[in-house]
């Protein structure tokens, strides 16, 4: 009951602001008392606000760890991957150090139908004529289409993998295992989509070629040659198209017809080959046609019955229990659509890439909040300055802050690619053009500008064109934006280093110099007294001797 007026009166009549001498005067004694509960008022906010701010605001540490293995960059990403970066010492790495990629071949590419030794058997059955096209007369062409066809695919993917591997993968930092696996998939997906077409686009350029210019097959399976007479008794060479199941060649190439082979013997009809055709062209016929037949033991073995006897040999059929993306009716377009590969396998060696990144430094940062320990020395590292800013400042407080270019020729593509566009340049020489050609139906074309700029002159040669991709001039944007946009950068962090500005120097000195002035005041004296306690003491224990000498 008595505490709280002691408390009361202590703090009406406190006045740390003390005049030397002591003063009397009312007025004076007035100001030192408001003075100080200005002091104690501001000197308590400020501390509650230091240690509120202290102890609640985050605060951002950064952390370098100097070349780290890869299990230690491995535990440093579990923990922070979102502000873990490690710049790489080599930003750029070579495919072929970090990734590997292997094929498996249809098992017809090994087998034995595409051996010279089947191949050679079936031209030892060779014994129809162009007038009788069958299995005899095109199968051992066909099955020499059919392994050139897997020895090109294995060369364009070797080719392929070549430049593949000499391709580099770029990356300022390390990626993560996540990332890489990701980027890493999408180069092999590439690679094998590229492949594909590039072999394909060849593919079909070589068929419509060949069916544009017309040309006569060896096997003269779509044009049947004669020499006749003419009405004045001269030799003259007579043609003639082919065709399969009312389909001539002269229309389209890839007419084609159940293939059949006819026994010597009589007692033996037509053997029709299962999934196997004849047509305009070898290479078209065998692109219709499936391998059921050569799945199928039986059927490889009647097949050998209608051919001749001496020299069979022993022709296993394929193995329909190994594992395949292919079904037995699936034609030979379709497997080589997909490069006639059963399964691609793809290595990614993250090892091998983060040993070929080198990574000098990783660097990570975490927000926290301050410890006891950093709190309290920040405190009492502050109070002293406080303190001292404020008696100086407080009984003296009356300031404001203010703030302030036509040929013809053997092949048509050969003359096209010699021709020039010189003639549709010039709207003379169209008008004509149309006036010869039949029927005159007049249209409206225009002739070219020869006013607009271009990298090709009236006289360039569509071969010339073709060779620079017809391309009069490349425009390449750069879409930062969009980029920036599509990586969505979560944050962004930055570090400064600076030094201590005058300000904060002064204020820390003042505030050390004030903590260890009252401190002295405190210790001093009493380690003064302890000090002579202890002396005296001492003192008082030292007893005097005295020797007696007798005579």
């Amino acid at each position: 009951r008595n505490l709280f007026p002691i408390l009361k009166n202590y703090f009406l009549t406190l006045n740390l602001f003390p005049s030397v001498p002591p003063s009397t005067d009312e007025h004076q004694l007035k100001n030192q008392k408001i003075s100080t509960r200005i002091y104690v008022l501001l000197l308590t906010l400020s501390i509650t606000i230091l240690l509120l701010y202290t102890s609640l605001a985050n605060v951002t540490i950064t952390t370098n760890v100097e070349t780290p293995t890869l299990t230690k960059y491995e535990q440093l990403y579990s923990k922070y991957s979102q502000t873990l970066t490690c710049p790489c010492k080599h930003i750029s790495v070579n495919y072929q150090k970090f990734l590997s990629i292997e094929y498996t071949f249809h098992q017809i590419c090994t087998s034995v139908f595409i051996t010279d030794e089947w191949i050679s058997y079936l031209m030892m059955c060779n014994e129809s004529t162009a007038a009788n096209i069958n299995f005899q007369w095109t199968g051992s062409n066909a099955f020499q289409a059919l392994g050139a066809f897997c020895e090109l695919i294995e060369s364009t993917i070797n080719n392929s993998l070549i430049q593949f591997n000499s391709s580099q993968y770029i990356t300022a930092s390390i990626a993560s295992l996540e990332l890489f696996t990701s980027q890493a998939q999408s180069f092999v997906d590439q690679f094998i989509s590229a492949t594909t077409n590039t072999f394909v686009s060849s593919l079909n350029t070589v068929r419509n070629s060949t069916h544009g210019d017309s040309l006569v097959s060896g096997l003269l399976t779509n044009y049947l040659i004669s020499v006749g007479t003419s009405v004045s008794n001269e030799a003259i060479v007579l043609t003639g198209s082919v065709s399969y199941s009312n389909c001539g060649c002269e229309r389209s190439s890839t007419c084609i017809a159940q293939s059949s082979i006819l026994s010597s013997q009589a007692n033996m009809g037509t053997f029709y080959v299962p999934g196997f055709y004849t047509g305009c062209y070898v290479v078209e016929a065998l692109l219709q046609s499936t391998l059921r037949c050569f799945y199928d033991q039986n059927c490889i073995n009647e097949l050998q019955l209608y051919l001749p006897t001496a020299s069979l040999i022993n022709a296993k059929a394929l193995n329909s229990s190994l594992p395949s993306q292919y079904s037995e009716d699936s034609t030979i377009e379709y497997l080589l659509n997909s490069l006639m590969i059963e399964e691609w396998k793809s290595t990614q060696m993250y090892g091998q890439y983060y040993d070929e990144c080198q990574p000098i430094e990783c660097t990570y940062t975490i927000r926290t909040r301050n410890s006891v320990i950093y709190i309290i020395t920040t405190i009492f590292g502050i109070i002293g300055g406080l303190i001292t800013v404020l008696r100086c400042v407080v009984p003296q407080v009356v300031k404001v802050f203010n703030v302030t270019g036509f040929h013809v020729g053997c092949y048509t593509t050969e003359a096209l690619l010699r021709s020039t566009l010189e003639c549709f340049y010039n709207q003379t020489c169209i008008d004509v053009l149309q006036y010869y050609l039949l029927p005159r139906v007049l249209m409206n074309i225009t002739a070219l500008n020869s006013s607009l700029p271009s990298q090709y002159s009236q006289d360039s040669t569509i071969e010339y064109l073709l060779n620079n991709l017809m391309i009069e001039e490349w425009n390449p944007t750069q879409m930062y934006a969009q980029y920036y946009n599509e990586c969505q950068p979560i944050e962004c962090t930055y570090t400064i280093r600076t030094r201590n500005n005058i300000f904060y120097v002064i204020t820390t000195l003042i505030g050390i110099i004030g903590g260890l002035t009252r401190v002295s005041k405190i210790l001093v004296p009493i380690l003064v007294k302890i000090i002579v306690y202890c002396f005296r003491k001492w003192r008082n224990r030292v007893v005097p001797q005295i020797s007696i000498i007798q005579t």
